[in-house]
């Protein structure tokens, strides 16, 4: 019973996790083609789009944190194994939990607090410094609450990780 539970959350925690990767690799290849068209239309036409700098730096963040999630789930983080790779399968995966536990506690921590940031930031009416193109100055706190909802899912896959190491650490 408890397995398939594990395994419906691993699946479903791993769904999650695509979905902020896909959405993230589109907000990069939009990036690239404004990018692109904003340099072409700088040195070509001497009109560049305006705005474009801006609009990158929120994409970025957005493309950041959209695929941390699926790094972990693929193991794609650095790690260092200096202490660890001469440790037994038991003890290493008891360390794996102790470094997934501390990860989750500290990223639940900072997924809390940027909630609440992106909260403060709603309240104050915050926007960009300059205007992106036509709309003009854009309001901040979509952009930290879409940053905080994909530390959630890299929370939910420091999770799975915990519980993982964890079976490997008690099995016989």
């Amino acid at each position: 019973m408890a397995n398939t539970t594990a395994h419906g959350l691993d699946k479903t925690v791993h769904g999650i996790s695509r979905v902020f990767n896909t959405i993230g690799v589109i907000m990069l290849l939009l990036m690239m083609l404004l990018v692109a068209v904003d340099v072409c239309l700088r040195y070509i036409f001497n009109s560049p789009i305006e705005g474009v700098y801006e609009a990158v730096e929120f994409m970025m963040a957005v493309v950041f944190c959209y695929g941390i999630a699926y790094t972990q789930r693929n193991k794609g983080h650095v790690s260092v194994n200096l202490v660890t790779r001469k440790l037994g399968v038991r003890n290493k995966a008891i360390t794996s939990s102790m470094v997934s536990l501390i990860s989750f506690v500290v990223f639940a921590l900072i997924t809390w607090q940027s909630f609440l940031k992106a909260g403060d930031v709603m309240r104050a009416a915050e926007t960009s410094t300059g205007g992106i193109g036509p709309f003009g100055p854009l309001p901040v706190f979509p952009f930290i609450y879409l940053t905080s909802a994909a530390c959630v899912a890299f929370c939910l896959e420091l999770l799975v990780d915990f519980f993982v190491s964890i079976t490997k650490a008690v099995k016989p």
